[in-house]
């Protein structure tokens, strides 16, 4: 692995997370839209998501590949070329199969540049904890989050919004053309059994973990966008749940010495939990929620810095970790397209409060193994 500068490494990386931001801020609600312009399904919509899953997951795969792994020193570059030519294809008219051949791309371009520069980050600057971590995915939530705000405030069309991701995504191609971002796992495995059980859960973890994040972030624009005034309350929700998000991860660089990432993660987890719940109870409106997105934004890079220490590091442990997230993120919001039409919000509501309740489940769990492990290994 090359040497890389800070300042690069810092500059691009921000750089790439708004961008990454902008495209998942906007993607939702952007095909919320299509979906009603082109008369497509929700199992149309699920497809079209499912297959941005499949772009993540071949790049991030291509880390497990030992053949292209020895080659591949040019992953961010090609993530930043897929993202560009994915934007700029989903807007290229209202062709249906136009915006199935930019899912993939775009998902190529987000989950290349998620992985690599989580992964740089975690080895470059935070080891022990979290803090840079959590500012670098706070810059993927200030793309969130201006994306519905530009929209609803009617500043820009999402058109535009792609079509400057598209520009930009070059920039970031061209800087950052030779930055490596392969690392080595810093464990050496002795005991493959020992391996095994230290790496499953923490898969099980992370596609559970997606699986959530993505069926909220992709799903709810459409289950708000069924009321009055559905698009606009649809976009200014978003708006609210990504500023939320970007506050948290802000505070949570500011605390992460005193609090570890596996206590911050627990706490977005549960109170994901709790506040589906509240909305399922009738406690509050699903439209009152945007403040759970304070709690998604604990979950992410909190559990993933966790998740390398507890697997040894390395670009290898993140690929496995992020291409079962990817899974997730696949999975999740087709199996929630599918289920949304027999049982309408309440069921999509439930299975997200589930998934978040056991993802937190496995964690404390995979935890306490972890700890017994380490003590038998010291004896």
């Amino acid at each position: 692995m090359l040497t890389i500068p800070n300042h690069r490494l810092l500059t691009f990386g921000f750089i790439a997370f708004i961008l990454i931001g902008l495209e998942q801020g906007l993607l939702g609600l952007f095909m919320a839209d299509m979906g009603t312009l082109l008369a497509r399904s929700p199992e149309d919509l699920g497809l079209f998501f499912a297959l941005h899953g499949l772009g993540s997951a071949v790049v991030t795969g291509s880390a497990l590949v030992a053949s292209l792994e020895r080659v591949n020193s040019k992953r961010i570059a090609i993530a930043s070329l897929a993202l560009s030519l994915g934007s700029a294809l989903i807007v290229m008219g209202d062709a249906w199969i136009l915006k199935l051949i930019a899912a993939p791309l775009l998902g190529a371009g987000f989950g290349g540049l998620s992985m690599s520069f989580n992964t740089l980050f975690v080895t470059y600057f935070s080891q022990k904890n979290a803090g840079l971590l959590n500012v670098l995915n706070a810059t993927y939530g200030l793309g969130a989050v201006a994306a519905p705000w530009l929209l609803s405030q009617g500043l820009l069309s999402g058109g535009q919004l792609f079509a400057f991701i598209a520009v930009l995504s070059l920039v970031v191609m061209l800087g950052a053309w030779n930055i490596d971002d392969r690392v080595p796992n810093t464990t050496i495995v002795q005991d493959g059994n020992a391996e095994l059980l230290r790496i499953y859960p923490l898969l099980v973890t992370a596609f559970l973990m997606l699986f959530l994040e993505a069926g909220l972030t992709y799903w709810l624009p459409s289950l708000l966008s069924t009321s009055p005034s559905g698009e606009g309350i649809a976009a200014a929700y978003m708006s609210q749940f990504f500023f939320w998000f970007v506050i948290v991860r802000l505070s949570a660089a500011a605390l992460a010495t005193w609090v570890t990432t596996l206590g911050f993660a627990l706490c977005g987890l549960v109170g994901i939990s709790l506040s589906l719940g509240a909305v399922l109870v009738g406690a509050v409106a699903l439209a009152d929620t945007s403040f759970t997105g304070a709690f998604m934004g604990l979950i992410f890079p909190n559990a993933y810095a966790w998740m390398l220490k507890t697997g040894g590091g390395g670009t290898s442990t993140g690929a496995r970790v992020l291409l079962s997230a990817i899974a997730g993120a696949t999975v999740g919001p087709w199996v929630l397209g599918w289920i949304l039409p027999i049982g309408g919000q309440a069921s999509v509501l439930w299975v997200l409060g589930l998934v978040s309740t056991l993802a937190a489940t496995v964690m404390v769990i995979t935890e306490l193994n972890a700890r017994k492990y380490r003590s038998m290994r010291s004896q």
